[in-house]
């Protein structure tokens, strides 16, 4: 696995480890609640959704991070194998948010931008990278 792909596979995970957290344990702070696009009054009802999808992003992004190691430790089909899945993952599970603004299910049209390319960008980029 060549260098690109190794660090946009590593940043996706980062990106969605780092959101782990704010998903699952502090949507009731404010600064989160404007940082994911979700009202104050929004947020009992997000709740049930937003601790699963937390946990999921956090094991997407584990097993990224577990495909770099397993590839850097010489099992390289699992590692391709785990990164393709993971990045894969991503991009199409993070493209739903784009998906969901464009439906009108956010505040304001085009809050999911900077979200949608921060899920889908990194990942997408390690996916060409690995072609190479």
């Amino acid at each position: 696995m060549n260098a690109a792909a190794q660090v946009f596979a590593l940043l996706s995970a980062l990106i969605y480890i780092l959101v782990f957290p704010l998903e699952s344990f502090l949507m009731r702070h404010p600064a989160v609640q404007k940082f994911l696009s979700t009202p104050a009054q929004n947020v009992p009802a997000v709740m049930m959704w937003a601790i699963p999808t937390g946990f999921r992003n956090l094991l997407i992004g584990l097993g990224a991070v577990a495909g770099v190691v397993a590839a850097n430790m010489g099992h390289t089909a699992v590692g391709h194998t785990l990164v393709i899945y993971c990045c894969a993952n991503m991009v199409l599970s993070g493209a739903t948010m784009g998906l969901a603004d464009w439906l009108g299910h956010y505040p304001k049209k085009g809050d999911s931008v900077p979200g949608t390319l921060a899920a889908t960008v990194p990942a997408l980029i390690a996916l060409v990278a690995l072609a190479f």
